[in-house]
């Protein structure tokens, strides 16, 4: 192999590497939400960002983490919710989050994000609630 050659290589490896995609973190009962502190209780309204340097901010629901992202515009990372239906990390932008009350004396509610569509309208119509896009939790929280 030529010197030429071999040098490519090595930059293309190095350049693959370096774009890998960045995964989730684990988020347990019992981690503490990095806005409000509270403990996170279900994991499966967790949410997480991950900032360049791989600072990991665990949430314990997606309208917790919107909150503290509407108000640090600033900090740029990774964003992850969990599908409330399989407990899996994914995007919050190809997700459908569906509104719950999550303490009724308080009347504070929160977010359930679901991958599909159809597990989205299911939870929604005993729910009595609509779907709606992470675009308009973003809204929501900054108001």
């Amino acid at each position: 192999m030529k010197p030429g050659h071999l040098m490519m290589t090595a930059i293309v490896a190095v350049a693959l590497t370096s774009c890998s995609s960045v995964a989730p973190v684990k988020v347990s009962a019992g981690d503490q939400c990095f806005r409000c502190r509270r403990s996170i209780m279900d994991e499966r309204l967790a949410g997480e960002t991950i900032d360049a340097n791989g600072f990991v901010s665990k949430f314990r629901a997606p309208g917790c983490m919107a909150k503290y992202l509407a108000a640090h515009p600033s900090e740029t990372g990774t964003v992850f919710v969990t599908d409330y239906a399989t407990g899996k990390m994914m995007n919050p932008d190809a997700a459908l989050f569906v509104p719950v009350v999550v303490d009724r004396n308080t009347g504070e509610h929160e977010y359930r994000a679901y991958r599909l569509r159809p597990d989205a309208n299911v939870a929604a119509g005993e729910l009595g609630a609509a779907p709606v896009d992470w675009k308009t939790v973003l809204e929501k929280a900054r108001m």
